[in-house]
């Protein structure tokens, strides 16, 4: 973003002269008078000159998911309470603590003021995904826009929430497992190699066991030490190596985590599908930007299809019926909502059924992955102790 230098007039009479970044001459005008100063001189500061006053630069803080539910929230209220798009995108940017949104939000303000469209500013602006762009669009022509920022504030904080809870459970047996590991490779690279010092003095041969674990141990002291180049090289190469249809296609072939992913991604789908016909966009056009919410390259494809077939007038239950996607049940919902008029309704009860599907998943998941990794670190450490110790208890008993 440019730095301009500007002389302003405050609301007592007195000059001032400062410097300010800002997005254009325009967006600095606005931020001025946001401030109570009215300006009389704007000059852009050429990039080596500006260098030179800040030396030092922070990296643009990300907007957060946090972030952005609380804006549409708040933007919904406001509109919702007759104040003008022009003064709630400025209260909004006055309240947020972060940087880079403010500047965006400033950014739409000044494109409102320059007569665009309010899907076009926050559009040009780059703060809302696709689907809330075409939304805000929808809430345009039908005078509901307050609703579709209410509702698009709610569907942003369940697809948090449901994400939290899935993170949540998955953070005891990760603990776990990093524990684990840290003492295994501490026995390995430490404890082992001083106790080989010690039987090297004896002069007997060692069982098998512990001539085992002390051949692991110095592979392991081997391998640790070339780990770090082996993980520049992973980050280095790592879309050459793991490439995107691999991936997907491997998420699809693990036992558990295939339907785990299949059922987020459906709830996802059909959370946002419902969100979009609410708002107001046709099927073809719902469908079809649903589908950008999708994660997995290999299924996106299959929905892709889904979205031709919409066009040339084939229902939405015949074609996912056909695709093979979603369950029977779930797609006997959607022709129900289909002949009911109660599409959106149907769509979102389908999401619930997937999202409680996929929680029932996990938490069955945890409770056998739990005990089962504590049982298998319990057994590999203590055998590592016991083979490590077994030459001492041999002496002990002779």
């Amino acid at each position: 973003m440019p730095f301009f230098k500007y002389t302003a007039v405050s609301k007592e009479g007195k000059e001032i002269t400062d410097i300010e970044e800002a997005l254009s001459v325009s967006h600095l005008k606005t931020k001025l008078s946001s401030k109570g100063l009215i300006p009389i001189e704007i000059t852009q500061i050429e990039k080596k000159e500006s260098k030179k006053l800040f030396n030092f630069s922070f990296r643009k803080k990300d907007i957060s998911k946090e972030e952005l539910a609380l804006l549409l929230y708040e933007m919904g209220v406001l509109i919702e309470k007759s104040v003008h798009i022009t003064n709630a995108v400025e209260i909004v940017a006055k309240q947020t603590e972060n940087e880079n949104l403010k500047n965006k939000l400033l950014t739409v303000q000044t494109h409102l003021k320059e007569g665009l469209s309010i899907a076009e500013a926050f559009e040009r602006a780059n703060i809302f995904p696709k689907f809330l762009v075409e939304m805000i669009k929808a809430g345009e022509t039908s005078g509901a826009l307050d609703k579709i920022f209410l509702s698009a504030s709610q569907f942003i904080e369940k697809q948090e929430e449901f994400k939290k809870q899935i993170i949540n459970s998955l953070i005891y047996p990760t603990v776990v497992i990093l524990v684990g590991f840290v003492a295994m490779v501490v026995i390995m690279i430490y404890v082992v190699p001083t106790i080989t010092k010690l039987y090297s003095q004896f002069g007997k041969e060692l069982p098998f066991a512990t001539k085992f674990v002390i051949g692991l141990s110095y592979f392991f002291s081997k391998v640790i030490s070339i780990f770090p180049l082996f993980v520049v090289l992973l980050i280095v190469f790592r879309k050459k190596i793991f490439k995107e249809k691999l991936i997907d296609k491997v998420k699809l072939r693990v036992l558990f985590f295939k339907n785990v992913h299949l059922y987020s991604i459906y709830a996802n789908w059909g959370n946002t599908l419902s969100l979009l016909l609410k708002g107001g966009l046709t099927l073809d056009k719902a469908v079809e930007i649903a589908n950008e919410t999708i994660t997995n390259s290999l299924i996106k494809e299959r929905f892709l299809k889904v979205a031709k077939e919409i066009n040339k007038g084939k229902s939405l239950s015949e074609v996912l019926s056909k695709e093979n996607l979603l369950s029977d049940s779930n797609i006997q919902l959607i022709k129900i909502g289909e002949e009911t008029g109660e599409l959106e309704s149907m769509l979102e009860i389908l999401a619930r059924i997937y999202k409680k599907e996929t929680e029932k998943l996990i938490n069955r998941f945890m409770s056998l992955l739990e005990p089962a990794i504590l049982i298998i670190l319990s057994t590999f450490i203590g055998f590592f102790i016991f083979a490590t110790l077994l030459p001492i208890f041999d002496l002990t008993v002779r």
